[in-house]
């Protein structure tokens, strides 16, 4: 009904089995693989993402609730990277994007530098300037319309699970 859209950087590998259940009770516009997220969500809100297989990032807005609904892949493959001023919340797969927000600050973050300088990387959701965050893998962000911002983390690996193996 065109109350719920997306946009995705990646694939959902899984995607034909899951369009084959839910075509039984959705209509689909496209032969995408991406379209599935839609569905999914409709039927199980935020719990979509123990449905999908691939690697991804996303976004989709729900008209009826007024929220932005973000999330990232299980080992974050994908990146998403964000941005919350006075000025209003953006969001991007390319940290280079925030460049062309009105009124971005360039302001470094020495921590990440910190980071950077004794492990060659930068730790999530950390990035290299000071007012923009990485949504940590496995990870999904809802923002209602006033700005209200909830992080939650959906996929753990458990650990306590042993496997035995044996040499050939």
């Amino acid at each position: 009904d065109k109350s719920v859209w997306v946009i995705c950087n990646g694939e959902i590998y899984n995607f034909r089995e899951l369009k084959k259940d839910l075509s039984r009770r959705h209509r689909f516009y496209t032969k995408t693989d991406v379209e599935v997220i839609v569905h999914l969500y409709e039927e199980y809100g935020t719990g979509c993402l123990e449905y999908l297989r691939g690697m991804f990032a996303f976004a989709l807005w729900d008209e009826r609730k007024n929220r932005l609904f973000l999330a990232r892949d299980r080992l974050g493959q994908k990146p998403l990277y964000f941005l919350k001023n006075r000025d209003g919340f953006y969001f991007a797969s390319e940290i280079k994007s925030f460049l062309k927000v009105p009124g971005f600050s360039k302001d470094i973050n020495l921590s990440a530098i910190n980071y950077y300088l004794v492990y060659q990387y930068i730790p999530s959701p950390m990035t290299i300037w000071q007012d923009v965050a990485r949504l940590e893998p496995a990870s999904y962000m809802l923002v209602d319309k006033s700005g209200g911002v909830k992080k939650r983390r959906y996929w753990e690996v458990d650990l306590r699970k042993k496997t035995s193996m044996s040499a050939p």
